[in-house]
């Protein structure tokens, strides 16, 4: 029987500069007890990620930040605020921390926007640092704004849940 590919239409917005980029995407969230799923909630995705090979082979490629719907409408609001400033500026959300390895080392992730300028140039970017590794996203203004807009749109959508319900 010949395989079919079956589109999948989701929503998702990507912004590339010239080595890096960001796609912003509705995820699901999974809870499962005893080996059952028992509850599915709505998040929002951000995957930064270069697109410059790597040149070592423990190199970060990309990096994952998935959002709660109201950390993704707080992100969008500081774009707005970046975006509308006069002067360079820079807004974080807060940090995501989660313990990996045997020694339960801490991992920080963080999440910002900028408004900068550097030699009589200006713009705007995207940045996701985890550890000692960053991306950064150099955005057009537009893009910036319509990164935000997008944002806004899609927290309110993911923000929903799924639960099993216990019958009596």
């Amino acid at each position: 029987m010949p395989e079919t590919n079956e589109l999948k239409r989701y929503r998702c917005y990507e912004i590339f500069s010239q080595s890096s980029g960001v796609e912003i995407r509705a995820a699901i969230k999974t809870n499962e007890e005893h080996g059952q799923i028992v509850e599915r909630s709505g998040r929002v995705h951000l995957r930064f990620f270069k697109l410059t090979p790597k040149t070592k082979p423990d190199d970060v490629t990309q990096i994952r930040f998935i959002c709660e719907p109201d950390e993704a409408f707080g992100l969008s609001l500081m774009i707005r605020q970046v975006a509308d400033s006069s002067v360079p500026c820079k807004e974080k959300l807060n940090p995501h921390k989660f313990s990996a390895g045997e020694q339960g080392e801490e991992t920080v992730t963080t999440v910002s926007v900028e408004k900068w300028e550097r030699g009589g140039k200006s713009g705007y970017a995207l940045i996701v640092g985890r550890g000692k590794e960053f991306i950064s996203v150099p955005v057009p203004h537009a893009k910036f704004i319509f990164a935000g807009e997008f944002l806004r749109c899609i927290s309110t959508e993911q923000c929903w849940v799924e639960r099993v319900e216990k019958k009596r």
